[in-house]
Parts: structure tokens; sequence; C-alpha cells
């Protein structure tokens, strides 16, 4: 004869995982009124529901970002799922909180998805409570990206929450309170602009993305007719002005078109009596 369940041991197994009542009941009923292996059945339920999930597509959820006490580090993350209206959700919320204040605890310069996965959070690790939404909501959940910096650094997320960016700057500490409203203005034309940069400057700019434009030019260039050596300088002008185009220090800057982004921080570095240099960037774009 199976034990019966009373409604106070669904409700106290509903109030410790969040799980739909029937699904806890049903728990329970399979272990004998145990809670605690009931909890051990609904997290390996959870497990099975997202394994089966996991390939959906995510092209909704939201991005957070956090910075520091007078702009001394900074973090951001994104977590996607599949609707808008899962994003709304208020244990989607809380999950994307703690997953910023978890990034937090991630070493400098770190942007490794899989170690805030690992990390401990509401009594298993930020992984489990992917596992759990998965499983009580019925939408695919995925921490696809994070980043934790130090040194001077602004962020700017936009209004809709879907697209931010966090800049790093290398500096005099003592002034990062002066100098982090302009790296968030930095942030803001990267989240703004167009083109997006591509790097700090133009070495940092990948080999294989100027050989993608050089081929384009080439094949342009071919069909002009010109001689070889005015061909020659053409290509060379454009492959200039495509580093130009993507090299965030020399975009002009999107709110004053007069100065670039470099000067832009020369000018409050200089105001505030030092100098900066941006070291990094990182920009998070849902269904980018």
């Amino acid at each position: 004869m199976s034990t019966p369940v009373t409604a106070a041991q669904v409700k106290e197994l509903r109030d410790r995982t969040d799980a739909p009542m029937m699904e806890c009941r049903n728990a329970l009923v399979e272990s004998g009124g145990d809670i605690e292996q009931a909890i051990k059945i609904l997290k390996e339920r959870g497990k099975t529901k997202a394994a089966k999930r996991a390939d959906r597509e995510t092209q909704q959820g939201l991005v957070a970002i956090k910075i520091g006490e007078g702009g001394r580090g900074g973090a951001a993350v994104l977590v996607s799922c599949e609707t808008d209206f899962a994003a709304k959700n208020e244990k989607f919320q809380h999950l994307l909180a703690t997953c910023l204040e978890k990034a937090w605890q991630l070493p400098e310069g770190c942007s490794d998805v899989a170690a805030l996965l690992a990390l401990p959070a509401d009594g298993g690790t930020v992984a489990d409570l992917v596992t759990n939404f998965v499983a009580t909501v019925g939408e695919n959940l995925a921490v696809k990206k994070v980043v934790r910096l130090g040194g001077i650094v602004g962020g700017y997320r936009h209004h809709d929450g879907r697209t931010c960016a966090i800049v790093q700057a290398d500096g005099d500490a003592a002034k990062s309170a002066e100098l982090s409203p302009t790296l968030k203005d930095i942030a803001l034309h990267v989240v703004a602009n167009d083109p997006i940069p591509l790097a700090v400057d133009r070495t940092g700019i990948s080999e294989a993305a100027i050989e993608a434009e050089k081929e384009i030019f080439v094949k342009r260039a071919a069909e002009s007719g010109k001689p070889a050596a005015i061909i020659e300088k053409m290509i060379a002008g454009q492959v200039d002005k495509f580093l130009k185009d993507r090299a965030l220090l020399e975009q002009p800057y999107c709110l004053d078109n007069e100065i670039t982004v470099g000067k832009l921080l020369d000018g409050a570095a200089k105001a505030a009596g030092t100098t900066a240099k941006v070291v990094r960037f990182e920009r998070f774009q849902i269904g980018g």
C-alpha cells in the first residue's frame, strides 16, 4: 500500500523546488513521501527535460552589466531563452541577476561560461538553476556569454535590455571615478555605432577579416579596367579605410563626429590630469 501524500508535503516540496504542483505530488508518491528523495527525483526529471529542449532556438533573452564602485572592475552576462514572455518571468529575472552576481566572482579577464555555470548558487550551482528553469517554465534557456573585467571600467545597457557593452581602460586607478563615465560613453558608442568595431585598434583586427574585405576590393578594382599600379594603390587605400572604419579608437564618436573615440578618452584623461588607454571591450547582443 502506498504512503498517503499530504497537501503539506506537496507545499513543502513545491516551496523548496519551485516545481509544478502535480509534479511534486507525483515525485512524493514515487518516493513514498520522502521529501529528500522526491527532490532528487525532480532534479533528474529536470535534467531529462532540459536535455530534450537543449536544441531549441533561444533568440530572446536579456543582457545585464555591473560596474564596480568608482568604476573599478565590471561584469556582463547574456542569458537567452525562447520567447520574450519567458524573459519577463520572475524566475528568469532571478536567474539573470544571479548570473551577474556570480560573474563578479570570476577572475578578472575571464569569459568562460562553463566556469560561471560551475559556481555555487541557491544550494546548487548556476547550471542547476538553468536546469530548474527549463523544467519548471518549459522553455530552453542558455547562459551564452559572460565577461569579468578589471581595471577602470564603464558600461552601457540599452533600454530594451537586449544589447550592452563594457569597456576596460588601463590607467591610474585613483582616477577611475573620473574616467568611468567616459568609458560608459564609449560603451554606448560600441552599442550604437554602425559599423560595429572589431577591435580596440587596427592591430587587433584579424588577418582573416582583412583578407575577406580585400577579396571584395580586388574584385571591384579588377572590374574597373585601371592600370595595375593604380589598382594596387586603390586596394591599399580601401584596406586602410576598412581598418579605420572598424578600429574602435579611430571611429568618429557617435555623438560628436568631430572627434574620434580615442580623442574622446584622451580629452577626459587630460582633464583628470592623467592618461588612460582602452585595452578591451565586449559587446553582447541578444540574437546577434
